[in-house]
Order: structure tokens, then sequence, then C-alpha cells
């Protein structure tokens, strides 16, 4: 006997649902069609490896706007914002994808956040969102440099499952150089991710702690605040280029569309 979907009964939803044409928006929420292969217990996606010829010469935040001269092919877009401005990423995955695919051939991972005060389930949820994005992604084309974050000591059980090792990775110190009480956990975190994965290279955005060049191979694109400061104390206009190695952003640009 089948039931209205036209599929013998005590086949499971999941597998049931993947056949349907249309599917109700949201149905889907948590992303069950795209189950992906995974060598940890917990069933965190694991990540492919990128080499060393994918490390872009600049990055672009999600959603902003490229000036004429940007080439997308030499740079790559980054998810280094607040987790509002990138939830799209994880509630609609399959248009978001078409919107990247458009422009980028390299994209940095979604780095949805791993709060300190948070649950560790809280945590652990979104390191699976993190990894789930980058496998989407990756299994549909682009190359995707993954983004690593870490909480306290308790999350280094489960924030780097699912990461290529020999790989390069990336990871941001944008929002803990302002705390002086945030530094050393940060290292400590970091050296976890360096001993761990043993990383090829590591793409930094924001300004590194002076620690951080002598613990790995480590390429740093300044974040807006950094190139605008910068540029303010050489007395120069505001910057015209965004988020490059070598040039900097204008603040036209950082407007993001939410």
């Amino acid at each position: 006997m089948k039931d209205e979907l036209g599929k013998q009964q005590g086949t499971p939803k999941r597998q049931r649902y993947r056949d349907w044409v249309n599917i109700p928006g949201g149905f889907d929420a948590l992303n069950t069609a795209h189950i992906y292969p995974s060598t940890n217990k917990w069933g965190i996606p694991d990540v492919p490896h990128v080499p060393l010829s994918a490390i872009p010469h600049w990055l672009s935040p999600y959603r902003t706007r490229l000036s004429e001269d940007q080439d997308p092919t030499t740079g790559a877009l980054h998810f280094f914002l607040k987790d509002y401005q990138f939830e799209s990423t994880w509630r609609r995955p399959v248009q978001t994808l078409k919107g990247i695919q458009n422009t980028w051939a390299v994209v940095l991972s979604p780095d949805f956040s791993l709060f300190y005060d948070c649950p560790i389930i809280m945590q652990m949820w979104n390191t699976y969102r993190s990894r789930w994005v980058a496998r989407w992604w990756s299994d549909n084309g682009i190359t995707v440099i993954p983004s690593v974050s870490w909480a306290s000591p308790d999350s280094y059980t489960f924030c780097f499952l699912g990461l290529p090792s020999r790989s390069v990775l990336a990871v941001s110190t944008v929002g803990t150089r302002k705390d002086p009480a945030a530094k050393q956990p940060y290292l400590n975190g970091f050296q976890e991710m360096i001993d761990r994965l043993q990383p090829t290279a590591v793409l930094c955005f924001g300004d590194p702690y002076p620690e951080m060049p002598s613990m790995t191979t480590l390429k740093t694109y300044p974040s807006f605040w950094d190139s605008l400061g910068k540029a303010r104390r050489k007395n120069q206009p505001d910057p015209d280029k965004a988020y490059d190695t070598d040039e900097t952003i204008s603040i036209d640009e950082i407007d993001i569309d939410v």
C-alpha cells in the first residue's frame, strides 16, 4: 500500500521528499535532504582539502558590491560578518548558491559564531552548519577554504572536526583584539588548530597577534577598520578598494544587502 506521496509506506520521510518536484518553503529547515560523509561520531560533514594555489589576493565580504577594476577570479568571498548577515546561506542554500556561483570561484566558508557563553550544543550546531554549507558549495563546484573558529577548550573536541589536514584554512581576529583578556584564549585555540590540522597556510582576516606569524605560514587581509585606520593615519582619503592585501576599501563598498 502506498501513501499520498506515491511511495511505499515505511520509507523514511527524508528519502521520500527528496523526489518531490517542488518542496514547500521551509519544509526541510534542517537541510536533511543532504547528509554528507563524515569521519567523526557527530556526523559533522568532512570538507575537502584546499591547495595553496587557491589562496586569494584579496577578500570581499558577502553581498558587497565590487568595483569595476576588481577581478573576482583573483579574490575570494568571506563571511566574517554578523551571523544574521549570512544566515540565508543555511536557510536558503539553493538560492544563495546560485548567487555565489555567478561571481565567485573561491570562497571562505561561513563562520557561524561559537560564542563562549553559549551552551556547548549550540556551538556544536553552528560548527555543523558551517561545515554543511562548505560541503554543499564544494559539491557544487566552488573551491571552499574552511573558516575555523573555537571557544573555550571544551570546544576543541568538536570545533576542528570535518576540517582537512595539511590544507589552507582561514581565521579572523576581528572582535578579539579589543579585549586584552581574549588574547591568550584565542592563541590557545589557534595553537590547537595548528597542532591538530597542520595547515599549509592560514589566511588571517584582521590584524594578527604578534605571535601568530611564527606559529604557521600566515597571509593577512586587513579588515575594513584596519584599512580605514591606516588611511586616516596617513592623512589619505578613505580607502577605495575592498579588503585587499595591498589595497583598501571605501565605505560604500560595505553597504550590506540583508
